[in-house]
């Protein structure tokens, strides 16, 4: 639970548990409120790594779920992380995302 306008930051980390170097291709979400950041190096097998999501909560309110797309050499290519929580607001706007 976050009060509206700030900004929440989440590193998930991952293990390449695969027997080949995992690459992420590119990392994306549905809107300009939550921006990921991944390694642009291969991840070799048995290594680990962090995806770091920041989420503007500036003009929402209510439960949010943010869904982020890793798009990577992996079967399946897609997979999706989310940011989940509850934006308080001041009480002026509310706006759902």
């Amino acid at each position: 639970t976050v009060k509206a306008g700030k900004k929440v930051e989440y590193t998930f980390k991952f293990k390449n548990t695969g027997e080949v170097p995992l690459l992420i291709n590119d990392a994306r979400s549905t809107c300009g409120c939550t921006v990921p950041t991944y390694p642009k190096e291969y991840v070799k097998p048995g290594k680990s790594g962090e995806i770091k999501v920041v989420f503007d909560t500036k003009g929402l309110t209510g439960t949010q779920a943010k869904p982020v797309t890793i798009v990577s050499n992996t079967n399946p290519r897609d997979n999706m992380l989310y940011i989940k929580g509850i934006v308080i607001g001041d009480g002026n706007h509310s706006q759902k995302h």
